[in-house]
């Protein structure tokens, strides 16, 4: 009974103790890979973002209250080991040819998101008031795999349901044997470039609907992560008509689809 009650005792003060000891551990962990990460920092990043990641000439400020919020762990360990095109924020990931492992990444991410307690709430820039559609002569694109790594995190159930459709899956096969492409490629596949005759990628892919990726990407390491999705869905609206309203008759529409070429639900 005496040893019944003993262990019952001790096992109630580990159970106490255990939450602060695991706290206080993960403390200690964070701490750690900020450190790291600081001296990682001022090795490959502050020559461009500055000792403290304020906003630099022709760069905007990577520690300000708006940026952290906009941006979580995930993106900024993709942001960090892909860098963005056409910008001056290179690879620095191993499997980008860069320096950084993921341990050193994670570290990086640490150091920065360590800024969020103290970062300063910086001005935005005012949205344009325009918002054309982005041309292939404007971003190139990215692929689909690089829109749904960074976005499956907040949107899982949507790309899944795209994931499942036939758009998604057979649309370029349905076409594939119709000798003039310049018929169903604009439609079937993404990125159809009119007067080169190329595409993409095969079937519709996410920026068919909200265009070329890469400016998405910018606006992202720009802390406009909320214009950026407004325009995407501006873009999806806008672009409905390409498909929908096609460039071939009806007639001619429905004489392909009966030879099997296209497929109606």
């Amino acid at each position: 009974m005496i040893l019944t009650v003993a262990i019952a005792t001790l096992l109630t003060v580990y159970w106490l103790l255990e939450a602060h000891r695991v706290k206080v551990e993960a403390e200690q962990i964070r701490w750690e890979a900020t450190e790291k990460g600081k001296i990682l920092y001022q090795k490959h990043c502050a020559r461009c973002h500055g000792e403290n990641g304020g906003p630099q000439k022709g760069i905007r400020a990577i520690n300000s209250k708006n940026y952290l919020k906009s941006v979580d762990d995930t993106i900024l360990y993709k942001i960090i080991e892909r860098g963005i095109p056409r910008t001056g924020m290179v690879a620095l990931g191993d499997k980008e040819g860069g320096p950084l492992n993921p341990e050193q990444i994670n570290q990086l991410v640490a150091f920065i998101r360590n800024w969020e307690k103290t970062a300063p709430v910086l001005p935005e820039e005012g949205p344009s008031r325009e918002r054309p559609l982005f041309t292939q002569e404007e971003v190139p694109y990215v692929g689909s795999a690089s829109c749904i790594e960074c976005h499956e995190g907040t949107h899982k159930e949507h790309i899944d349901v795209w994931r499942k459709s036939p758009m998604a899956q057979k649309a370029f096969s349905l076409i594939q044997s119709e000798k003039d492409k310049t018929k169903c490629v604009p439609c079937h596949a993404t990125g159809y470039d009119l007067e080169k005759r190329t595409y993409k990628e095969k079937n519709v892919g996410c920026e068919a609907c909200h265009g070329p990726g890469e400016k998405y990407q910018e606006m992202m390491m720009g802390a406009n992560a909320q214009e950026g999705g407004q325009i995407a869905r501006e873009n999806a609206l806008k672009s409905c008509t390409r498909c929908h309203h096609p460039h071939i008759g009806k007639e001619e529409h429905i004489a392909l689809a009966r030879k099997g070429h296209l497929s109606y639900p």
